[in-house]
């Protein structure tokens, strides 16, 4: 785990809890490849979707948050399930600053892994919640695996619609972050007010996320971002701060996007033309803007120290480096 959870001890407390939980869970089935999905699970992550289940859950009744482990970890894992078969899809190298899962064991495995994966999922799910969550947690994956395939098929085709993306962000990354939310806000036993209130604000953190995480990758560096910058270029994705360049292109941007797949040089000279234009600057008010309605929700909830809280961090995942 990152420190990004350092400034609340008691979140982070708890999700050492769901870290064990979740390398509990890896290692109790016998599963062949346990040790190595072991480094996935213990890995430098923000665990950002747990952490929002278990603060959501405090805006209802108090101590509750000391008992969702399970299905903070069922989250977590989704979240890592997914992330494997998108490198897989991607032809990703790195994850976190680490070969993919699939540059070390093989193709085959990993998708195999992820699969597994997804099964475990469910029956953290389905033992340790009610059956109504556990059906929003099979319709989230649903979601998430139509927005990816969503993405593949669109891949190379630079499309200009704004709509269409925040379409695909929608069900790809910002579907999970309000499950975390709903998830959280429901096994707390909050009002059915705040549990609306928690799911929006869960889907305009998470479509905030993306945006700063598509600007990331224009903006950064390997070192920092820990994977390759440049990789939905290299990808054939059309991402907003691309869809927002090409807007104002005079056709020497698209003339480059036309023969994939692109070399080093290429994507160098496309991140650049993106950089002088006045694209991730308007990507910043796009992600400004969610973050704002995110604000406004919390701003509704009740006066709990959780409220400060979420304030604090959805502030700061704004202005993220990676």
């Amino acid at each position: 785990m990152t420190d990004f959870w350092n400034d609340l001890p008691e979140v982070k407390r708890r999700l050492e809890a769901v870290s064990a939980e979740m390398s509990a869970t890896v290692r109790s089935a016998g599963f062949p490849l346990a040790e190595e999905l072991t480094r996935v699970v213990e890995s430098d992550g923000k665990m950002l979707r747990p952490g929002f289940l278990l603060l959501a859950s405090e805006f209802g009744r108090p101590g509750r948050a000391d008992e969702l482990a399970p299905l903070a970890a069922a989250i977590e894992l989704l979240h890592i399930a997914t992330l494997i078969h998108d490198d897989i899809l991607d032809e990703s190298p790195l994850r976190r600053g680490e070969p993919a899962f699939h540059v070390r064991n093989g193709v085959k495995e990993a998708v195999l892994t992820g699969d597994w994966l997804f099964s475990q999922c469910f029956r953290l799910a389905s033992g340790f919640s009610t059956p109504e969550n556990a059906r929003r947690f099979a319709l989230v994956v649903g979601i998430v695996c139509s927005s990816e395939i969503r993405q593949d098929l669109d891949k190379y085709r630079y499309s200009k619609s704004v709509r269409d993306y925040l379409r695909k962000i929608a069900g790809k990354t910002a579907a999970l972050f309000s499950l975390a939310f709903t998830l959280g806000a429901v096994e707390g036993g909050c009002d059915p007010w705040d549990v609306n209130r928690l799911r929006r604000t869960g889907y305009n953190i998470g479509m905030a996320f993306q945006v700063i995480d598509d600007i990331l990758d224009c903006e950064s560096t390997e070192g920092v971002f820990r994977k390759p910058v440049g990789k939905d270029v290299s990808e054939g994705l059309c991402t907003l701060p691309l869809i927002l360049a090409l807007e104002r292109d005079d056709g020497s941007l698209l003339g480059m996007l036309k023969d994939p797949p692109f070399d080093r040089g290429t994507i160098d000279r496309i991140l650049e033309r993106i950089r002088d234009s006045v694209a991730l600057e308007t990507s910043r008010l796009a992600a400004l803007r969610y973050t704002e309605r995110a604000l406004r929700e919390i701003a509704a909830l009740p006066d709990k120290p959780a409220r400060l809280a979420l304030r604090r961090l959805t502030e700061r995942l704004l202005v993220r480096a990676y």
